[in-house]
């Protein structure tokens, strides 16, 4: 892949939980760090196979190989058109080396949806 497409600049955000004193767990997330990658819309859809529902994705991000990314995390792309700023949320649902070479991750994500 070109590094010339990898044009969107796009943060990793890592989870952190925190109890909130009434049992439960406050989930927040905070940036990890700030990469380049490039955002290719693909089709998706849930279907059930085997008895389990299958995650649609939505997206594929590639980016540079990182060790750190896993599906625990998720990545936000912010930009702005005509004045105004937009913000696009990432949940990711699988994490592939591409060639197993280390060089290439293509990440498997599905756009705006909580975890």
């Amino acid at each position: 892949m070109s590094i010339g497409k990898m044009r969107h600049r796009v943060k990793i955000q890592k989870q952190t939980r925190t109890a909130d004193g009434g049992g439960t767990q406050a989930v927040a997330y905070s940036d990890l760090d700030t990469v380049f990658a490039s955002i290719e819309p693909k089709a998706g859809a849930e279907r059930l196979f085997a008895d389990q529902l299958e995650e649609r994705v939505t997206h594929i991000i590639t980016m540079r190989f990182r060790r750190d990314v896993t599906f625990k995390n998720r990545l936000v792309y912010e930009f702005f058109r005509q004045g105004q700023k937009y913000t696009r949320t990432f949940n990711i649902k699988r994490v592939i080396n591409r060639d197993t070479r280390d060089r290439y991750l293509d990440i498997l994500v599905e756009e705006g949806v909580a975890t």
